[in-house]
């Protein structure tokens, strides 16, 4: 059996923090709610603090608060990281914050899991900390911390225990998190395209033409990614918006392109074989930093298949 590296003391002195942060919010939030939206009065406050909408960068803003309520968000432009911008998710995060339904303090099951009533009762952050200590150390007491497994969502700092501290405090490979659905696309689409690689954006560059594809990010990406959408987008000599709906920066589109779903593999295959064709591409660096001469066989003829020569298709047209 393995020694245990978990203790109620460490598992409670690694929580402390979380559990000031997380009390310090909680009694924030009821304040707000208990407070009377209909209370008669002119106590209206600017406070300046940051967003927790998606958790990604934290991006400032400032918080009007109206007789202790919180009525609007909005960006702050002296954020150097966020530069003013303030997302959907970011001005309706007031909805969350006084949603009848939001629990802001643990809560203990006292039926059975089978129960139609679970039947919480409210316990302290102590005692929930204790009692999650001592249940992962029996857990890891009777079958080892591979038994256990973490699971995280994107909200960055403020849910890395799965990313990295929980799984070396419980001795445990077994983790879960959204990679695969949130930055490892961009991460792995831009390594393949980009010299810059993991999530490079084109801030530097200002690229001739700005293509927006099937996408909203002006809307509903965090960070300096909206700003950057819409100041490169105005910026191109040439903005083209690939979309079956006219979103709202799509309006602002020199051509709007409104597919049919599931056609847009099509338009993007027109588009390489222009630019393959009219060689309107840089070919040292495809060369030297893209997988694509690896897919080109110049003695091969095409693959037989539905778009393939077989099909009597002229494929030099595809």
């Amino acid at each position: 059996m393995k020694t245990r590296a978990l203790s109620r003391r460490t598992f409670m002195k690694l929580s402390a923090a979380t559990a000031i942060a997380t009390g310090l919010s909680a009694g924030t939030a009821v304040a707000f709610a208990e407070a009377d939206a209909g209370t008669q009065g002119s106590d209206i406050k600017r406070i300046r603090t940051c967003c927790r909408g998606c958790g990604k960068m934290e991006c400032g803003v400032w918080v009007t608060v109206e007789n202790g309520r919180a009525v609007k968000v909005e960006g702050d432009t002296s954020c150097f990281t966020s530069g003013g911008n303030c997302c959907a998710k970011s001005q309706s995060s007031i909805q969350a914050a006084y949603h009848p339904d939001r629990v802001l303090y643990p809560l203990k099951r006292t039926n059975p899991k089978d129960a139609d009533d679970p039947g919480w009762v409210r316990i302290s952050w102590d005692e929930a900390y204790a009692t999650m200590a001592e249940k992962y150390g029996e857990i890891m007491d009777k079958f080892g911390g591979e038994a256990i497994m973490m699971m995280s969502g994107t909200s960055r700092c403020w849910c890395m225990g799965a990313y990295g501290t929980f799984p070396a405090l419980f001795q445990s490979p077994n983790r879960v998190t959204p990679y695969q659905v949130c930055k490892g696309p961009r991460h792995f689409g831009t390594l393949m395209q980009s010299a810059y690689a993991f999530s490079w954006q084109a801030t530097v560059d200002q690229p001739e033409v700005m293509v927006r594809w099937g996408s909203g990010t002006e809307l509903s990406n965090y960070d300096d990614s909206c700003r950057m959408t819409v100041d490169t987008a105005m910026h191109a000599q040439k903005f083209i918006t690939v979309d079956p709906r006219l979103t709202n920066l799509g309006k602002e589109s020199d051509i709007w392109q409104p597919l049919y779903p599931q056609t847009d593999g099509a338009l993007a295959l027109s588009w390489m074989h222009v630019i393959i064709e009219k060689n309107l591409f840089d070919e040292l660096f495809v060369k030297k930093w893209t997988d694509a001469p690896f897919l080109v066989v110049e003695d091969m003829e095409p693959s037989p298949g539905p778009m393939g020569r077989s099909s009597g298709r002229d494929s030099s047209r595809l």
